[in-house]
């Protein structure tokens, strides 16, 4: 399936077909995943709305192969959120904006969306 995160370009997630919900979940649905960038994937739980559903076997085959092919993973589907509103997440990016400004504006820190096991030295 075809989803959107904060960031501006469509990421690729996959849910197994034994997945209690896997016939459930159909575009405009907000699920559960992990977050990823371009260069990052982490163990953070992210939201995610889904976009499109491919249902098309050759497709789904065709995506698969890829995952292999350039050794990324696409992030599982946790599960459907049950209870998202949007006017809270709205509230909530808002209040996240303006923390990273004051974030910068106020301080020598610099604001990283990451994991704590990415700072622990081993």
């Amino acid at each position: 399936m075809t989803g959107f995160g904060q960031e501006p370009r469509v990421n690729y997630f996959k849910i197994d077909s034994d997945h209690p919900e896997f016939d459930l979940v159909q575009a405009g649905d907000v699920c559960l995943t992990f977050y990823q960038d371009n260069s990052v994937i982490t163990s953070l739980p992210a939201l995610i709305r889904v976009d499109g559903v491919i249902t098309n076997d050759k497709q789904v085959q065709d995506f698969l192969k890829t995952e292999k092919v350039e050794h990324i993973p696409f992030m599982p589907i946790v599960q459907i959120y049950p209870s998202f509103d949007p006017l809270m997440f709205s509230k909530l990016m808002s209040t996240c904006n303006k923390m990273t400004e004051e974030v910068r504006k106020q301080s020598e820190f610099h604001f990283v969306q990451s994991s704590i096991f990415d700072f622990i030295e081993e």
